[in-house]
């Protein structure tokens, strides 16, 4: 897990030295409970704080510019690069290969992940190499078009062509932003009842959050909107929404919770599809509560009830004007002593 690493880099603050020198940040210093730097080789070296006790989820203090982030949040937007360039960086710099070998074999992740570890199968724990996506054509297409997902969406995502199995492929990205599964939906129609999407190089999609690695940067220490389908990141992409993820079905898993709370977001949002049984919207609601008993969390979903709204449709399925309404309008947060308007 992502939190892992930040306490690998906190635990040794001459790696977390070597990853800002990479991304440019000068005077480093290095003191007992915490590290300052500059932006450059003319900026203040107290300009800059890192507290490495008691700074669970790595934040950076930018005293100069008035921003708190956590570590690949502050150098994502302060140097103008990927999740994955950061973290790639940071791997080659603790010497990470694997990220369950690695801190499984000393215990980091714990009795669970210990337990995942020696019992992953294939299907769950199986890093795909990126050349598996060289077989499809890097090409967007009009069935996402007409569905609110931008050709610019599509690229980001990299959504592809299966011309064999006349599919659209949809790959699914872990929380380090690996390879671990492709999607596919058939580029035509289906009868109601049959299969639209499956999977072409299989995977466990529980144990990740689509748009997690791609969308980090907007998700830490903010609001957090919980869709159920892919697509919805993507069209939330279109419309400028970035602090959004999906969980690939109606439920959320504990792994999937476990990624959420790493993010430390002060709202979650769930944005289930209409038609979507209260109960179970509150399961997934309680479950969550139960994760996050300790941390301040408030946690609301989209109330389309009573309301006539097309079963099964997304909010992010109307457009962005009807988005940004069910967002001012129609999100019932849960509080203590019950439901209340946010």
């Amino acid at each position: 897990m992502l939190e892992d690493v930040k306490k690998e880099l906190l635990n040794h603050p001459d790696k977390l030295k070597d990853v800002l020198e990479h991304f440019g940040y000068c005077n480093i210093v290095i003191r007992e409970k915490y590290m300052q730097f500059g932006r450059d080789e003319f900026s203040s070296k107290k300009s800059i704080v890192i507290n490495l006790k008691e700074n669970r989820f790595l934040y950076v203090h930018d005293y100069a510019r008035n921003i708190q982030k956590d570590l690949f949040s502050y150098i994502m937007s302060q140097r103008h690069v990927e999740f994955v360039e950061v973290l790639n960086e940071v791997k080659k710099i603790l010497g990470i290969t694997d990220y369950f070998d690695f801190f499984g074999k000393r215990g980091i992740f714990g009795e669970f992940y210990e337990r995942v570890r020696k019992k992953r199968s294939n299907s769950e724990s199986k890093i795909y190499d990126e050349s598996v996506l060289d077989q499809f054509v890097p090409v967007g297409n009009l069935r996402f078009l007409h569905d609110h997902i931008s050709l610019n969406a599509q690229k980001f995502f990299e959504i592809g062509y299966d011309v064999e199995s006349q599919g659209i492929t949809i790959p699914i990205r872990n929380e380090f932003g690996q390879l671990m599964g492709v999607k596919e939906r058939f580029n035509y129609e289906v009868e109601d009842g049959e299969i639209k999407y499956f999977y072409q190089s299989p995977c466990q999609m529980s144990n990740t959050l689509y748009g997690y690695s791609q969308n980090y940067e907007y998700l830490t220490g903010e609001t957090v909107l919980i869709f159920e389908a892919e697509k919805s990141v993507m069209q939330c992409y279109a419309y400028g929404i970035r602090n959004c993820v999906a969980v690939g079905s109606g439920s959320i898993s504990r792994k999937q919770i476990q990624m959420l709370l790493e993010l430390n977001p002060q709202k979650v949002i769930f944005m289930h599809d209409a038609g979507y049984k209260l109960e179970y919207i509150m399961r997934n609601i309680d479950f969550l509560k139960g994760y996050s008993r300790f941390v301040e969390l408030e946690i609301g979903y989209w109330d389309f009830f009573e309301k006539e709204y097309t079963d099964k449709v997304s909010p992010s399925d109307m457009g962005k004007q009807k988005l940004d309404y069910i967002l001012k309008n129609e999100i019932k947060m849960i509080g203590d002593d019950g439901d209340e308007e946010l």
